[in-house]
C-alpha cells in the first residue's frame, strides 16, 4: 500500500529540481535571472528608500541564485540557503505589513492579511527550513542503506 511518510513534499521536489545541480536548469534559468537583474532597476521611476531596499534585496537574490548555480556544490548550497533566507524575510515582512493594516479581506487581486498568511505558511516557512536546515522538510534526509560486500557478492551469484 502507499505509505505517506515516504512521499516527498512538493517543496522538497521543487528544491531538488531547482537546487539539484542540473545543467539544464542552470543553463535555462541563468539568462533570465541575469536579464531580470539587469533590467529591473530600469523600471523604477522615482527612487525612494523603500524602493532602494527592495532593489538591493532583489539584486542580492539574483546574484546569490546565479552563484548557487555556477559555484561548486559546496559553496552553491550556501548560496541557495541565502536565497531562501531572503525569501523567508520577504514573506515575514509582507505578513507583518498586511497585519498592521487590519483589513480582513481585500478585493480580487488586492493583498490581504489572509493572503500574506497563506504565502508565509506555504512559501515562507519552507524557505526558512531550507535556510536553516539545508532541506525543505523537517525530517532528516533518508540515506540509502549501505550494501556490504558480502551481500553484493550474493547478488552477483544469483
Amino acid at each position: 500500500m502507499f505509505n505517506v511518510r515516504h512521499r516527498p513534499l512538493v517543496m522538497s521536489i521543487f528544491g531538488q529540481t531547482l537546487f539539484g545541480g542540473s545543467r539544464f536548469i542552470r543553463w535555462a534559468l541563468s539568462p533570465f535571472i541575469l536579464l531580470f537583474g539587469l533590467l529591473i532597476p530600469l523600471l523604477i521611476e522615482q527612487w525612494t528608500p523603500t524602493q532602494i531596499a527592495v532593489m538591493v534585496v532583489l539584486e542580492a537574490m539574483c546574484i546569490t541564485l546565479l552563484a548557487g548555480f555556477w559555484l561548486p556544490a559546496r559553496l552553491g548550497h550556501w548560496a541557495f540557503r541565502i536565497v531562501t533566507g531572503l525569501v523567508f524575510l520577504f514573506y515575514a515582512g509582507y505578513l507583518v505589513d498586511e497585519l498592521t493594516k487590519f483589513k480582513v479581506t481585500g478585493s480580487d487581486g488586492e493583498a490581504s492579511p489572509l493572503d500574506a498568511l497563506f504565502g508565509f505558511l506555504i512559501i515562507g516557512l519552507p524557505c526558512l527550513w531550507y535556510a536553516l536546515l539545508g532541506r525543505f522538510t523537517l525530517q532528516p534526509r533518508e540515506t540509502p542503506p549501505e550494501v556490504s560486500e558480502s551481500e553484493d557478492d550474493e547478488d552477483d551469484d544469483a
